[in-house]
């Protein structure tokens, strides 16, 4: 398509004012520069072509006209071709801003989320040259299928049986970092017991013949190790309680109609149950299983085939989890924090995170593999898993670490 000549008395009144907004004027009329792959190789629009073409519209703009048009007398040559420079120096950021490559990550809406939030509503990952779109999941029954599809680029999840399972059946994808964790302090997720029972049940030992409502029962879920080492911790053994699987909703309401006697609960039900008078906190997981990996930040080929925006997501993603740790911690306002989560998560009552338990997320987003290998042999133990997976097989660190240099390096 042909460039379309600028006659200067066309933009006269726009001239006057800003000789900038002339050009602007001007290129806006213009076709636009065809898609096609830049000089890095990554798909875009092709900067060479677009510096070439603003540079041609720029001498049109202040050479165009006719010996003693007023129109030009009025401007000086000068000062165009200074507002060429400034739309010429738009054009290029601009061009940058076209050649973001996308990403889709899977999230649950949940605080251990937030490190994708913050990067998100922060701006980290434009800083990196990413257009990342958060897609809400509900299941972690279909995350390996997304991820391995391709419909998903990256996720958070949690590293259970299920998993490990699909990993060993050959779906191809990576835990790369830390989603949460029973950090010391952290212990999101706890034990509760019945409000009439909470004199009753002291320890471990008063568990026996107990009926206990845990989420994912059977099913590989991390919180069955939790469970696991509890009881042994006094000689049980699960054949010693009746656990029940049910929804974290469904054991707020079992132990409202006094169906089950303890819970294992995620915040902000725990905070939430014992205001309304229906359980009391007995045991926090950070107590029972100091370190446990509950939540991790897992890649699949969709990205592990782009390394580049693989390094640059994690340098994104670490760069919120750091956020998210100063906000705890009070080296930033902790009300940054609680504004971007109450818009995104589930967790919606600004008051409630004043009261609960937050995920622990490592600021290095490193990983509990010793834990982990520990999970896998209970599983693997308790028929969750046929047999053991090669935590080498499945964990790849590389990513965080070569994060934690780089911002390491531009502190």
């Amino acid at each position: 398509m042909a460039q379309r000549p600028l006659d200067l008395r066309e933009l006269v009144g726009v001239q006057r004012k800003s000789p900038a907004a002339a050009l602007a004027v001007h290129l806006a009329g213009q076709p636009r520069v065809r898609k096609g792959h830049g000089s890095d190789g990554h798909r875009g629009f092709s900067g060479a072509k677009s510096i070439f073409r603003c540079k041609s519209v720029a001498a049109s703009i202040v050479f165009r006209g006719t010996p003693g048009d007023q129109s030009m007398t009025s401007i000086s040559k000068r000062a165009l071709l200074r507002g060429a420079a400034v739309a010429l120096a738009g054009l290029v950021g601009g061009t940058a801003a076209w050649a973001q490559e996308k990403v889709k990550v899977g999230a649950y809406a949940s605080v251990s989320d937030a490190p994708l939030y913050i990067a998100m509503d922060k701006g980290y990952f434009k800083e990196q040259g990413l257009d990342v779109e958060i897609v809400k999941i509900d299941s972690g029954a279909v995350l390996t299928t997304l991820l391995s599809t391709g419909d998903l680029d990256a996720s958070g999840g949690s590293p259970g049986a299920g998993v490990y399972n699909a990993v060993r059946q050959g779906v191809d994808f990576k835990i790369v970092a830390d989603k949460g964790s029973t950090l010391p302090g952290h212990g999101y997720f706890a034990f509760v017991v019945r409000s009439d029972l909470a004199d009753k049940i002291k320890t471990a030992a008063d568990l026996r013949g107990r009926t206990i409502g845990v989420t994912g029962y059977k099913r590989g879920a991390s919180s069955e190790v939790t469970i696991g080492k509890l009881l042994a911790s006094q000689g049980l053994k699960e054949s010693d309680v009746q656990l029940v699987n049910m929804s974290f909703g469904d054991i707020v309401a079992a132990l409202g109609t006094k169906k089950i006697e303890v819970g294992v609960l995620i915040e902000p039900l725990v905070t939430q149950a014992e205001a309304k008078g229906i359980a009391k906190l007995w045991k926090r997981a950070d107590t029972v299983y100091p370190n446990q990996q509950y939540g991790a930040l897992m890649y699949g080929p969709g990205i592990i085939k782009r390394p580049e925006a693989a390094d640059k997501f994690m340098v994104a993603y670490l760069k919120g989890a750091r956020f998210y740790n100063d906000a705890l911690s009070g080296k930033v306002p902790r009300d940054d924090l609680v504004q971007i989560l109450t818009r995104h998560t589930s967790v919606k009552d600004p008051e409630l995170y004043k009261k609960m338990a937050f995920p622990g997320i490592h600021p290095d987003g490193k990983l509990n593999t010793a834990g982990m290998a520990e999970d896998v042999k209970w599983w693997t133990a308790n028929g969750r898993m046929k047999e053991e997976v090669k935590l080498s097989d499945i964990v790849d660190a590389s990513y965080a670490e070569r994060a934690k240099k780089t911002l390491d390096a531009s502190r």
